[in-house]
């Protein structure tokens, strides 16, 4: 039993890291009702500025926590407020989440431009002294964690209920109209929530950040374990979240002792003390009764749905699929190989992006983990070829192995939307990246996975022109059958879904059947993608689709424009074409950073860029944002959307306008 006491101590501080970052965001989302997809960065971020101002700037550790923590953390909260999610309210939910996920890839990039992609020594805060205790010696650093977590941690219940601030706080939420009739200030206190929330998430990243070094994506990682954490709460319990996070940390830590001493032939395993905290995620999410998870953002639908419709998007989209073909018949004659092979590899990123278009631009589901299924569909053919299937059943099939796990994606699809969905499959992106990339019917044990050209008539399509017109004709086929999915009843009946599920129901109509058709769907040509991408490179690894290409992917289809064909083929080229053609190695960190950006500016917009230059011809518009600016167009959505949110106004006649 004493062998298990370090890893217990180890847990307890671990768990009290979770739980500063797991408070932080229960104070935020019951507080605004915005959960933040970014509460990771802004860790990330304030560990930094932890590692400037201690390494560059020669501040003492003290000193520098003081500045990051209480200067640092509030100014990060009052920006993310003001400046980002106060001109989302009354949006839906969707627009939410794709904001703070935009928040989060634009950041990653910027820290990266700035330090590079290798993690930065950090000073320890504390002392490096231990107190020994008999069977364990526990350090000063962890003594003082766990002290200060459990007092923050009683410090903010009692902020809650005792003062009267934080009666504000709780009612702001739930009617920030009435809660301002009791005296409060609702935009002051919202602020004051972010403020608070921050700072949490930047103490949980400068207390990691001495043992786990700045380093962008690890940290990112690890404060998102969070999420399980505040899951367990309902994101609503601060008491549950930071008792579920001290949990999740010693169930992490005892894990790994139990998988050095009893699994340890069980690679695979090695994972689990990662995952744990998404197993809870998901589990928490999938499991609970229908509507114990209550979004407590209010948005409004607009009277009349057919505006936010991207032009074409109930037509099959002949002029753009023509033009693409058209397009791609030319380019192996007038480019060099090398130019080919980036059109390759373009033509199977436009099958994942179309793909991934009909659950965010057809059905407005967002979903997190679409990595999962084009790594499926790579290793899956893979393993069938080593048994000797012919290229094209092999790829057929492991689309259709797909579908069944996109099957289960579809459960928490029907029974959660918006914000817990996101959450649902991003748990699941992460947990089958930590726990099942390594299996045998994975990646396996050595990581690696090695595929082969498909052949014709015998011979292998090895020459760079032969494999570039066999991939053109299974994207042509790909795009047209989802294309035809987005023009026909189905896609009728998920556009309607999405627009309003009640109304839909009420015409006796089961929305189940479409949202789990449309998750299968949209897994098989992911898998699809994934197998024609695996072929041009030969070789995958367990790093070629990490859970954070998802977030990718979402943001860059986001910006281009989610709605329809022309969308996915620019975010094809955003993706694929601007990286072939600039060599320069910080351009794919800007390039990361602009997808970001492109996302948080774009996530209302009805099609993003491609919506954008469709309207054109609309002067007005175009008038409105050259002469006030995005921002005083985002508050005229803004204030319609409240207006919508009061009622029908009336006119001078009192007819309803």
């Amino acid at each position: 039993m004493s062998d298990y006491l370090p890893f217990l101590v180890l847990g307890i501080t671990t768990g009290s890291i979770y739980a500063l970052a797991a408070m932080g965001l229960v104070v935020t989302y019951t507080t605004s009702g915005v959960f933040n997809f970014a509460h990771g960065t802004v860790a990330m971020v304030s560990a930094y500025a932890y590692y400037t101002l201690t390494v560059d700037w020669g501040l003492p550790p003290e000193l520098a926590v003081f500045v990051v923590v209480l200067g640092l953390g509030p100014a990060i909260g009052i920006v993310v407020d003001r400046a980002l999610f106060r001109r989302l309210q009354g949006a839906g939910s969707a627009a939410y989440v794709v904001v703070s996920i935009g928040l989060l890839v634009a950041l990653q990039g910027l820290v990266i431009i700035l330090y590079g992609p290798t993690s930065k020594p950090v000073p320890a805060i504390f002392p490096e002294k231990v107190v020994d205790m008999g069977a364990v010696n526990v350090g000063y650093d962890q003594i003082a964690i766990t002290t200060i977590a459990a007092g923050l941690g009683l410090g903010l219940a009692l902020f809650f209920k005792r003062t009267q601030i934080g009666l504000d706080m709780r009612a702001v939420v739930d009617d920030p109209q009435l809660a301002e009739l009791t005296g409060a200030n609702a935009s002051r206190t919202t602020t004051l929530a972010w403020m608070l929330g921050s700072s949490f998430a930047s103490l949980a990243g400068v207390l990691l950040a001495p043992t786990l070094g700045a380093d962008a994506l690890v940290l990112i990682l690890l404060v998102v374990q969070a999420f399980g954490a505040a899951a367990l709460g309902r994101l609503v319990s601060l008491p549950i979240a930071y008792a579920g996070a001290l949990a999740l940390g010693v169930l992490g830590q005892l894990s790994i002792k139990w998988v050095s001493t009893y699994a340890s032939d069980q690679t695979w395993l090695a994972g689990l003390p990662q995952a744990l905290p998404f197993i809870a995620l998901f589990t928490v999410l999938v499991l609970s009764k229908k509507g114990s998870f209550k979004e407590l953002t209010k948005s409004v639908q607009p009277r009349s749905t057919t505006a936010t419709l991207a032009p074409g998007s109930r037509r099959f989209p002949v002029g753009v699929l023509t033009a693409i073909v058209a397009v791609a018949l030319i380019v192996p004659s007038i480019a060099t190989d090398s130019r080919t092979t980036t059109a390759t590899t373009a033509l199977a990123m436009l099958i994942m992006f179309s793909s991934l278009s009909l659950l965010l631009g057809l059905s407005r589901q967002i979903s997190l983990c679409h990595a999962v299924f084009v790594a499926l569909g790579a290793t899956t053919l893979g393993h069938l070829q080593a048994d000797g299937w012919p290229f094209l059943p092999a790829m057929l099939v492991a689309g259709l192995i797909v579908v069944p796990i996109a099957g289960l994606l579809a459960i928490p699809a029907i029974r959660l939307s918006g914000l817990f969905l996101a959450l649902a499959t991003f748990g699941f992106g992460v947990l089958f990246q930590n726990l099942l990339y390594n299996t045998s019917w994975v990646f396996g044990t050595s990581g690696q996975v090695a595929i082969q050209r498909p052949t014709w008539f015998g011979n292998v399509l090895d020459g760079t022109n032969e494999f570039y017109f066999f991939v053109l004709a299974i994207a042509v086929v790909s795009v047209v059958a989802i294309e035809l999915v987005r023009a026909t009843r189905l896609g009728r009946l998920l556009r309607a879904t999405a627009d309003s599920n009640v109304a839909v129901e009420t015409l006796g109509i089961n929305t189940t059947a479409a949202r789990t058709v449309v998750f299968c769907v949209s897994g098989f040509f992911a898998a699809i993608a994934g197998a024609l991408l695996s072929a041009q490179v030969t070789t995958v690894g367990t790093s070629s689709y990490s859970f954070f290409q998802s977030l990718t992917w979402v943001a860059v289809l986001v910006a281009a424009g989610s709605a329809t064909l022309g969308g996915a083929a620019l975010a094809t080229v955003m993706m694929v074409a601007i990286p072939a053609f600039f060599t320069d190695a910080d351009v794919i960190n800007y390039q990361t950073m602009f997808f970001g950006i492109g996302a948080i500016l774009l996530a209302q917009a009805p099609n993003g860029l491609v919506g954008l230059v469709t309207n054109l011809p609309n002067t007005r518009l175009w008038g409105r944002l050259a002469d006030e600016g995005p921002a005083r167009v985002g508050a005229h959505a803004t204030r319609r959307r409240q207006r919508l949110a009061a009622g029908p106004v009336r006119g001078a006649t009192g007819g309803a306008r």
